[in-house]
């Protein structure tokens, strides 16, 4: 009982097989179709096995439903802590918050990163100001701040040193 075929090349020669569909009993059947064994396939993702197989247990409805709970309180807090990286913060209120300060020509900024050959710095005029973009990467998500400089500064060169971004201003 073929239900498909399938070309694969293998040492340059072109091979086809075919699927075969085994038939079980039918107490088998009902087994494997409450396990959700089989209906995925070699080719299926892990993300689709998980699905298919927390779908397919009805006596598990309520850690199902606090499965998604939990996902989508993750999901809100990631959103929320995207929402301040995307917003635009004054100088003052991202040394505040970050532990940073600054002296009369530099801006310094305590960053915990395993990465600092990976940290981005990015300005853009807008307005007569400039607007600072500072990325710094972990291995799970890092850092992303945009915050304006005062009327008149802009960015003449960065720095890493012990464990610390500093900003030479003009």
């Amino acid at each position: 009982m073929s239900n498909g075929f399938i070309r694969v090349p293998c040492f340059g020669v072109s091979m086809q097989w075919s699927r075969i569909q085994v038939e079980m009993p039918s107490s088998s059947a009902v087994s494997d179709a409450r396990l959700g064994v089989g209906e995925s396939g070699l080719d299926a993702t892990a993300e689709q096995m998980h699905d298919d197989f927390i779908g397919s247990i009805p006596h598990l409805d309520e850690v199902r439903e606090e499965h998604h709970a939990v996902i989508s309180e993750l999901s809100q807090a990631m959103e929320a802590a995207r929402a301040v990286s995307r917003e635009l913060q004054p100088l003052g209120e991202l040394l505040s918050e970050l532990g940073g300060s600054m002296g009369e020509r530099e801006i310094t900024i305590p960053l915990p990163t395993a990465k600092p050959g990976e940290l981005v710095i990015e300005t853009m005029t807008e307005d007569g100001g400039e607007l600072v973009r500072l990325i710094a990467p972990e291995r799970f998500g890092g850092t992303i701040r945009h915050f304006s400089l005062t009327e008149g500064d802009s960015i003449v060169g960065a720095r890493w040193s012990d464990g610390e971004l500093v900003l030479e201003l003009n």
